[in-house]
């Protein structure tokens, strides 16, 4: 199909590898439907796209920074998002201006940074949350909150949400809210990882353990599954969420951990494993429900989304959770708990999306 080769900017944020990897099959939808893709973000995110798109160029453009505390509160790290995230909103969105005179961009695909739209370009915002769920003293402040979001979703053309309209879904409220936008499309569940079998050559695990999100709670989280692991002496790999670190598994003190893997060899070992450990992201939760994995999932503590998806999820039945302080006195029959199973023929993931873009970027639009 002739499309001019359209330049599309994508540009996820860096809060983890989460955003960057569940953008990885749009990047790869928009290559293959011929148009020029470029990314911009964080060095982490731009090292796992990388790795995965060696011939896309790349652009450092930071999000917005953001550090929890060691503690199980998060209400100060969370306040604080809660007041400067607006003005960061406003300064990223006039630096967009200038990465699209440079580069000449007609498209331009945001994950979850609500300052990149433009009035002179296609925006797409990819979010699954169209509700913040506020921390306690501040719970009164959450329809102001879906207010905010909603006022910035309808900046960009269309907003893409990676979840099931209807009942049986993933993020529930988080969602689903009461505030309905017009320009809200699901798209169903959105992962990088489609029809991939397990490599009976690569060796097994008893326990992986997938670590995300920002520090120092993604190094905690390690230590915790590491300490579990010598306690049930469980032949044990940690994926430590930094590609940085390259893909080269290596051992201290009987535990094996790597710093990123390819995507087949994720999935082998994720699904050969006896038992899965992961955090409550949602990106890690659509990819095992892709996978077809179910694991015990752990919220950031004091990450109110998180915990709110961990309950959701455990309250449906899907997944079983545990908070973080409890990993070490787990019972290894924790983990033998299955959950229900989601249809997957129900769940469009790529195929979706890539009706999606013909139909509405390639044909009408371009």
């Amino acid at each position: 199909m002739d499309n001019g080769a359209k330049k599309v900017l994508v540009c996820p944020l860096g809060w983890g590898l989460g955003h960057a990897s569940r953008d990885i099959p749009i990047i790869d939808h928009f290559l293959k439907l011929g148009c020029e893709v470029l990314v911009a973000g964080d060095s982490q995110q731009l090292s796992l796209l990388n790795q995965r798109f060696p011939g896309v160029k790349s652009i450092l453009f930071p999000s917005f920074k953001v550090k929890f505390s060691k503690r199980k509160s998060q209400l100060w790290p969370l306040t604080r998002i809660t007041f400067i995230l607006p003005f960061h909103i406003i300064k990223e969105h006039f630096s967009l201006k200038q990465l699209i005179r440079e580069h000449q961009i007609d498209i331009v695909v945001s994950d979850n940074r609500y300052g990149l739209w433009n009035r002179h370009v296609k925006t797409i915002l990819i979010t699954h949350q169209l509700k913040v769920f506020f921390p306690k003293p501040f719970r009164f402040l959450e329809p102001v909150g879906e207010l905010f979001i909603k006022y910035f979703i309808k900046k960009f053309d269309e907003c893409w949400v990676p979840d099931l309209l209807g009942n049986e879904n993933l993020a529930g409220e988080l969602s689903h809210p009461s505030v309905k936008i017009d320009n809200v499309k699901y798209i169903g569940v959105l992962s990088r990882f489609s029809n991939y079998e397990v490599d009976k050559s690569l060796e097994a695990f008893d326990l992986i353990g997938i670590a995300s999100g920002p520090s120092p709670q993604r190094e905690m989280f390690i230590d915790e599954v590491a300490k579990l692991a010598r306690r049930h002496l469980l032949k044990t790999l940690i994926m430590k969420g930094e590609p940085e670190l390259g893909t080269i598994i290596h051992e201290v003190d009987g535990i094996k951990y790597v710093g990123h893997l390819e995507d087949y060899r994720f999935a082998s070992y994720v699904k050969s494993a006896k038992h899965v450990i992961c955090r409550a992201g949602y990106s890690t939760i659509m990819d095992m429900v892709a996978l077809d994995v179910k694991p015990l999932i752990v919220p950031t503590p004091g990450q109110t989304e998180q915990e709110y998806l961990a309950k959701y999820l455990d309250g449906k039945g899907i997944f079983r959770f545990i908070e973080q302080n409890k990993i070490e006195t787990i019972d290894i029959d924790d983990f033998a708990y299955r959950g229900s199973s989601l249809d997957n023929s129900a769940i469009p993931l790529n195929s979706f999306v890539e009706q999606f873009l013909e139909t509405h970027l390639l044909v009408e639009k371009m």
